[in-house]
């Protein structure tokens, strides 16, 4: 996938490869010797960004998402030590990585340890912190007691279970026990942080634990005795699970063992266990991607405002290009992009602030121009040329200016168009209160309390329309959304909580009926009957000289099917 010169605006560029048939996802910083870091399960790659920062001075840093976290995809079944070992070692190959420094954090630590056993021709050196050396009843217990399931519920306790969760880590070890002599020595991550984790959580789903019971039914201490290349253990005397001096392992010809009390300086001391000059890899070696048919590829794209994840499937012909609803993001629309993929090509793009793409620059407000434009330049990082152009809800207003500024548009399908009252038509939802109340925004506190209120804020909108009004003139009297799809939309919300409102509050101020009569292609404006924007939809259409209404049915093979009767017929 082609991919914009250039990086994330703090600092960091985001990028997706394969390796044995599955994506993986990783941040890359830096230049100098290949310096590959390891998180600790469930957490991604962006837990390890002060460590990323602090060596990027003098190394090219790759920050991996392990199989099943973050953004990578999971091993699938009930995978071992072993197997992380030996994906972590699949995608350093994939990154054309034949040799680097090494680094884990906790069970982090584990599969690091395990690569450089197994794979030891790999790794100049590894450094292991807070690598968990237990005795067999601990890990037993561990692997038994550290991951309880959280299945979703309607009430959200689900929500609260894994903010407690997320939480307690960062109290007691093992989390749930506790006590004083369980106790952390080490001040609580900000609310930032912490709901950073619960996202964490809430991306892996089910599989949240596999890592976590895979290195806790594994022995550390076999691993760490038999290695070949230099290690550091790095311990911590405020880690109750560190072991004692006196249980801590003989070094050995290749070892060495360290204390580092937790504090603002832990980063900076780490960066001193790195060696510059070793013989690691000095870059990447990455091969084009070659795309597998009829899958659903992600990459990023680099725009100047920032980068954009894309989800594309490979085709020939003219393209469809496909922008999702706010607050979610084009995950969902993966299933209408595997109906109407065919021979075609179809892009679909996480819009500027939702799902895992930027947010603008700036502090905003923004309007959907803006939005459009940052589409328009991504299509043109893709090289896309001649397209058909679909957006549901918030996107079919980021699309229809798109069509408006964009050349070689033959045909724009427009789903669940917004017809508000600035004060003549008592018939439409008033604007003024819509850009007062409908978009509450959720800063984290301390005890998840934003997280569980952003669940019910979710719920609400399908039981209500708009969802603030809670009466009886406000019901939506429509068949209720199912609880796993609802969870599946809830993640993604909650990737971006804190700028999910932006393309939102542009779409609540889109000028919709002067837009529409600027529209100069053939134009299908479509909506469910149980969406609340059903009811003005012919009227949308009626407004674009080239325009067509049409209900969709239930099934989305049957709603594919018309969207292929229109884009391919006359």
């Amino acid at each position: 996938m082609t991919e914009g010169a250039g990086s994330h605006p703090d600092g960091f560029s985001r990028h997706f490869a394969r390796a044995a048939g599955r994506e993986f996802h990783y941040l890359r910083t830096g230049s100098g010797p290949v310096a590959v870091l390891l998180p600790a399960f469930p957490w991604s790659a962006g837990s390890l960004a002060p460590l990323a920062e602090a060596l990027a001075g003098e190394f090219t840093v790759v920050v991996l998402d392990l199989p099943g976290c973050g953004n990578s995809h999971s091993l699938g079944g009930s995978p071992t030590l072993g197997d992380y070992a030996g994906g972590v070692a699949g995608n350093l190959g994939a990154l054309g990585i034949d040799r680097c420094h090494l680094y884990g954090i906790e069970t982090g630590a584990q599969v690091a340890l395990e690569v450089a056993a197994r794979h030891p021709e790999r790794v100049a050196r590894v450094v292991l912190d807070q690598l968990p050396l237990l005795e067999d009843s601990q890990r037993s217990e561990l692997a038994e007691r550290s991951c309880p399931r959280f299945d979703p519920s309607w009430d959200g306790a689900h929500i609260a279970a894994i903010w407690w969760w997320c939480r307690e880590q960062s109290l007691f070890r093992p989390w749930y026990r506790p006590a004083a002599e369980t106790r952390l020595d080490a001040d609580e991550p900000p609310p930032a942080v912490l709901q950073r984790r619960a996202a964490d959580v809430l991306r892996a789903g089910d599989g949240y634990g596999d890592g976590l019971r895979a290195a806790f039914a594994h022995s550390a201490a076999g691993s760490l005795g038999r290695l070949e290349v230099p290690w550091t253990l790095v311990t911590s005397p405020a880690d109750p699970l560190t072991p004692p001096g006196g249980r801590n392992p003989a070094p050995g010809p290749h070892g060495t063992v360290i204390d580092l009390p937790p504090g603002p300086d832990r980063w900076s001391q780490l960066r001193a266990l790195f060696d510059a000059t070793g013989s690691a890899d000095r870059s990447l070696q990455i091969p084009a991607r070659t795309s597998a048919a009829g899958a659903i590829e992600r990459g990023y794209l680099t725009t100047t405002s920032g980068q954009l994840l894309v989800r594309r499937t490979a085709g020939t012909g003219r393209p469809l290009v496909m922008l999702h609803a706010s607050p979610t993001s084009s995950a969902l629309l993966e299933p209408l992009m595997r109906e109407l993929a065919g021979d075609r090509p179809v892009i679909a793009l996480d819009t500027a602030g939702n799902g895992d793409s930027d947010p603008p620059p700036g502090d905003g407000p923004f309007d959907i121009g803006e939005f459009a434009a940052i589409v328009n330049e991504a299509l043109d990082v893709l090289e896309v040329g001649e397209l058909d152009l679909y957006g549901t809800h918030t996107g079919a207003l980021i699309a229809t200016d798109v069509a408006l500024a964009r050349p070689g548009i033959h045909r724009l399908i427009l789903e669940g168009v917004t017809m508000f009252d600035d004060g003549d038509r008592p018939d439409l939802l008033p604007r003024a209160e819509l850009l007062a109340s409908y978009l509450p925004t959720f800063e984290p506190t301390w005890d998840g309390t934003h997280l569980l209120a952003a669940w019910h804020f979710r719920r609400a909108f399908t039981t209500y329309w708009p969802w603030f009004r809670r009466t009886r003139d406000g019901i939506r009297w429509v068949p209720m959304v199912e609880l796993p799809a609802f969870h599946r939309g809830f993640v993604e919300v909650a990737k971006r909580l804190d700028t999910y409102h932006l393309p939102y509050r542009a779409a609540l101020a889109y000028p919709t009926a002067d837009r529409l009569p600027q529209v100069g292609v053939p134009t299908l404006i479509a909506a469910h009957p149980d969406d609340p924007l059903q009811a003005h939809s012919p009227e949308a259409a009626g407004l674009v000289p080239d325009g067509h209404w049409d209900a969709l049915p239930d099934d989305i093979t049957a709603v594919a099917a018309l969207y292929e009767e229109f884009l391919t017929g006359p």
